[in-house]
C-alpha cells in the first residue's frame, strides 16, 4: 500500500516513520528544506520556545533509538524535569529531583534530526491543492505543479493551515464547526548568548485573570538562550527592542537583571496564532475511506503548554495498531485520534477559558487554584504535578484521597499582581 502524508513537520514525519513499517510512504512538504537546523516559513512558531515534554521525549526515543544522545551531542541541554525554575502566582515551584530527563532545544534542531532518520521519500516544494475522490474514498492528492499523486491512504498532517474541512465541504461532506478557545496570547522572542549559570528552564507562568504577562527562557544548542516573552488577553509583547525590554522589565521574575551581560544574537520575532482549535472529524458519518488526519490538523493546542509534539507522537503510534482504512476504519481511526488528544485538550483549554469567559471555572478551576499553592510548598505535590504535565502520569493521579489531604493544608494566599515575590532570584 502507498501512503501519502501531507506535511513534513514533526507530526507528518512521525506518522511517516510508523507507516513506513508497513507501507510505501511519500511525504509532501510545501517548504524548501535544508539539512541545517534553521527556522522555516511553514513553522512560524519554530522561532520561539518549544517544550518537548518528557513523555514526548520517551516516545521519540522509542521511534528513533539514540536520538536523545544525538541531540545532546548537537548541543541540546539535558536536565531533570524537577529542576525547572518556574514562578506561578503563589511563588516558586518546590523544585526537587524527579528522575525524568528533560531536553531543552530549538524546534529546528529537533525537526531536522528527526527528518534525517525518516526513511520515507520526502518531496519538498510541493503545493497540495486538493484531494481526489473516487467511489466514496480518497485515492490521491492534487498538486499545483505535479498533478495527481495516487495513494491508497492520505494522511493530513498539514497543521494549523490544513484546508481539509473546505476540501471535504467541496464534495458535500459536512464538517462541524471547530471548537475554538482563544486566550489571545502572543509571543515575542529574542535569542541571547547563555549566561554561564542560567538555569536550563526559567519561567514565569501566566495566570488568568490577573497575571497576563509571563516569560519562558530555555537553554538551546550553541550555548544560546531563547527568551520568549508571553502576553495573554491581547497584552502582547512588542517587536521593537525598547518595547520588548520594557515588557521584560515589567515581569515579576528578574529576567532583565539576569540578561544584563548576555549578548543579543537576533532581532525580536513575533507570533500570535495561538488559538486552540479542535475539529470533530470523528463525528462525520460519511467520512471517506483512504483518509485520516493527525496532529494540529485535528487538534491544535495553544503552544504555551508544549503538548503538540507529544500528542503527535502518540497519534503516530496509532498506525501500528490500525490497518483498516476503509471508510469505517478511517472513522474509527479518527475516534482514536480524538481520544488521544482529549486529556491534553481538557487541561489546556480549561486554563485558557479563564481569559475569555467571565464566569467561575467551576470545581476544576477551583481545584487547580489549590494546586498552584500546593506545588509551591510541597515537593511531593510538585512531583505529582510535573509527572502529569509531562504526560507520564494520568491526570487522575491528581484526584485521590492522599492528594486531597495534602492540599487541604494550604490556603490560597496570592501575592498582589505585579508584585515581585520574595526569593525572586533563580536560586
Amino acid at each position: 500500500m502507498k501512503a501519502v502524508v501531507m506535511g513534513g513537520g514533526i507530526a507528518g514525519l512521525l506518522a511517516a516513520r510508523v507507516l513506513s513499517e508497513s507501507h510505501e510512504v511519500v511525504v509532501l512538504e510545501r517548504d524548501e528544506l535544508t539539512d541545517e537546523a534553521e527556522p522555516r516559513a511553514g513553522v512560524p512558531q519554530g522561532r520561539h520556545v518549544h517544550g518537548l515534554l518528557v513523555r514526548g521525549g520517551e516516545l521519540l526515543e522509542e521511534l528513533f533509538p539514540g536520538l536523545r544522545e544525538e541531540l545532546v551531542e548537537a548541543g541540546a541541554a539535558l536536565a531533570d524535569a524537577g529542576d525547572m525554575r518556574i514562578l506561578n502566582p503563589q511563588g516558586w515551584f518546590a523544585r526537587t529531583p524527579i528522575g525524568l530527563p528533560l531536553l531543552s532545544l530549538s524546534r529546528p534542531l529537533l525537526e531536522t534530526r528527526i527528518r534525517r532518520r525518516v526513511t520515507a521519500e520526502i518531496r519538498q516544494g510541493v503545493h497540495v491543492t486538493g484531494l481526489s475522490f473516487r467511489d466514496g474514498r480518497v485515492d490521491g492528492v492534487l498538486t499545483r505543479d505535479h498533478g495527481k499523486i495516487d495513494a491508497d491512504l492520505v494522511v493530513d498532517a498539514s497543521g494549523r493551515s490544513s484546508k481539509l474541512p473546505a476540501w471535504l465541504a467541496d464534495v458535500g461532506i459536512t464538517v462541524p464547526e471547530p471548537e475554538v478557545v482563544d486566550s489571545r496570547t502572543g509571543y515575542a522572542t529574542r535569542i541571547y548568548t547563555a549566561p554561564e549559570d542560567f538555569p536550563v528552564v526559567y519561567a514565569e507562568s501566566l495566570s488568568a485573570p490577573s497575571l497576563p504577562r509571563g516569560v519562558a527562557a530555555m537553554r538551546v544548542e550553541g550555548d544560546r538562550l531563547m527568551v520568549t516573552a508571553q502576553g495573554a488577553a491581547g497584552d502582547h509583547p512588542p517587536r521593537d527592542l525598547d518595547g520588548y525590554q520594557e515588557f521584560l522589565d515589567s515581569l515579576r521574575v528578574p529576567i532583565s537583571e539576569m540578561l544584563r551581560d548576555a549578548e543579543p544574537l537576533t532581532p525580536v520575532y513575533l507570533f500570535a496564532r495561538t488559538a486552540s482549535r479542535r475539529n470533530a472529524f470523528e463525528a462525520i458519518g460519511n467520512w471517506p475511506g483512504g483518509l485520516v488526519a493527525v496532529g494540529d490538523a485535528v487538534c491544535a493546542f495553544n503552544p504555551v503548554y508544549g503538548q503538540g509534539i507529544t500528542v503527535a507522537a502518540m497519534e503516530a503510534l496509532l498506525f501500528r495498531r490500525h490497518d483498516d482504512f476503509s471508510a469505517q476504519g478511517c472513522r474509527a481511526f479518527q475516534h482514536k485520534v480524538a481520544k488521544t488528544a482529549n486529556g491534553s485538550w481538557a487541561l489546556s483549554s480549561n486554563a485558557d477559558r479563564g481569559w475569555v469567559e467571565d464566569r467561575r471555572r467551576g470545581v476544576l478551576g477551583w481545584y487547580m487554584k489549590k494546586w498552584q499553592v500546593g506545588i509551591v510548598h510541597d515537593p511531593d505535590l510538585f512531583r505529582r504535578f510535573v509527572r502529569v504535565v509531562h504526560m507520564v502520569a494520568s491526570p487522575a493521579s491528581l484526584f485521590n484521597p492522599v492528594v486531597f489531604r495534602r492540599l487541604a493544608k494550604y490556603s490560597r494566599q496570592a501575592p498582589r499582581p505585579g508584585r515581585r515575590p520574595a526569593g525572586s532570584s533563580p536560586q
